[in-house]
């Protein structure tokens, strides 16, 4: 009791503490087993690592493709339904990967376990709205940010306890854990009944004709494009400056989960414009530095922006989908927003590697740096115009409201 009234204190409410435990659970268990993936099928059934980055990209682009539709059926039949049957046909995917060696098998179980990510995380994240006062919103998005932040950290190690020769045994228990969470979904409290009534075009036509949220959705895609580049080409930069790589990504998520909180205090009443200028112009300013120097300073702080730009840009996100979606469309609009990164993050994998290789040819590989710095200008123009959007629309409003009053008093 005692621990219930210290959580509840807090005012997350504990439906939301639940998720966050859930989320935690997910991230563990999922960067438990991902890393084993590349591993087992090119040297234990001797497929080629061409087709490895196709079981990866089959899992990302079933998940990531398809988490408006996850949000769509979420929003019709139940937030926590759809969480149940998510955390079920992933965990079959996972499970299934270490039961066959068929490549077409494969490939399904591979898309499987994306589809059932596509259908629990808009669902998850519409049920913190839910259960989450408004004032602490950004706060649990804050605290969301932090714990799947240290799943992806201890996950990996948890898996250095697996061999590869056990990786159907790495299966059953990732399926397993996944399979389980679901049924701790049923122990959060019942959102109210859903009321959605649209059909899929016209849930589609409404999301794009929200010219404000598209544009911040399209403002956050050069990050993604740039947080991309810590599986692709920084390894590359800290491996010629440091002489060793794999302390990057850990070194960014330790970051994130020492100071995603004061840097949530400092956001806090800060608008979406100046987070957005704050953290875009401290990331084009560190890749400007890479750019003329390449040293082991420049990357520390180039991997300091990029952790910034986590902790400042998707937590507010974040917060303005669950201000401005409707209610009876809150999951659609989470799935949607996921679009920021499916095409960033692509398009960082396939654009930047092309980059980055075009300029080492050239004997430039600074530029690519450079050029990276100079997208950081688009999204925050595109802060100045959401700003001027902004005091258009109070323009308007208090111009209807002034000529309702004339009315009145006519």
């Amino acid at each position: 009791m005692r621990l219930q009234n210290l959580l509840s204190s807090y005012r997350f409410g504990m439906g939301t503490w639940l998720i966050l435990f859930i989320q935690f659970l997910a991230f563990f268990t999922f960067f438990m087993f991902v890393p084993f993936i590349s591993t087992y099928f090119s040297h234990s059934l001797g497929f080629s690592v061409a087709f490895v980055g196709v079981i990866l990209a089959v899992r990302i682009i079933s998940q990531q493709g398809l988490m408006m539709a996850g949000g769509f059926l979420a929003d019709r039949f139940g937030y926590k339904p759809i969480a149940v049957l998510g955390f079920i046909v992933r965990g079959v995917g996972f499970a299934w990967m270490g039961l066959t060696a068929d490549p077409t098998s494969i490939l399904i179980a591979a898309s499987l376990s994306g589809i059932g990510g596509a259908m629990f995380s808009p669902a998850l994240k519409a049920l913190v709205t839910y259960f989450t006062p408004p004032d602490r919103q950004k706060e649990a998005f804050s605290a969301l940010n932090i714990i799947e932040n240290a799943g992806s950290v201890l996950g990996p190690l948890a898996g250095l306890y697996f061999q590869e020769d056990q990786f159907l045994l790495l299966c059953i228990i990732s399926g397993a854990i996944f399979g389980a969470m679901g049924f701790v979904v049923l122990l959060l409290p019942n959102p109210p009944a859903p009321k959605a009534s649209r059909s899929w075009i016209q849930e589609s036509g409404l999301i794009f004709r929200q010219k404000q949220f598209m544009l911040i959705v399209i403002s956050l895609m050069p990050f993604h494009f740039i947080y991309q580049q810590l599986y692709l080409t920084l390894p590359m930069v800290a491996n010629q400056t440091t002489g060793s790589s794999g302390w990057i990504f850990s070194f960014v998520t330790i970051m994130i989960i020492l100071f995603q909180w004061p840097v949530s205090v400092y956001t806090d009443n800060k608008s979406l414009k100046r987070i957005f200028s704050i953290a875009y112009v401290f990331l084009g300013v560190t890749l400007m530095f890479l750019g003329f120097v390449s040293s082991s300073w420049t990357v520390l702080l180039t991997l300091a922006a990029i952790s910034l730009g986590s902790m400042m840009l998707l937590p507010s996100f974040q917060s303005y989908v669950a201000n401005i979606a409707p209610k009876e469309s809150l999951a659609a609009y989470f799935g949607f927003s996921n679009m920021a990164m499916a095409i960033g993050g692509s398009l960082g994998n396939f654009l930047g590697g092309v980059l980055h290789d075009f300029f080492v040819d050239i004997n430039q590989p600074q530029t690519f740096w450079l050029t990276l710095s100079i997208l950081t200008l688009f999204p925050i123009m595109g802060a100045v115009r959401l700003k001027y959007t902004q005091q258009k629309r109070r323009t308007a409003q208090l111009l209807a409201k002034f000529h309702g009053f004339r009315s009145d008093h006519i």
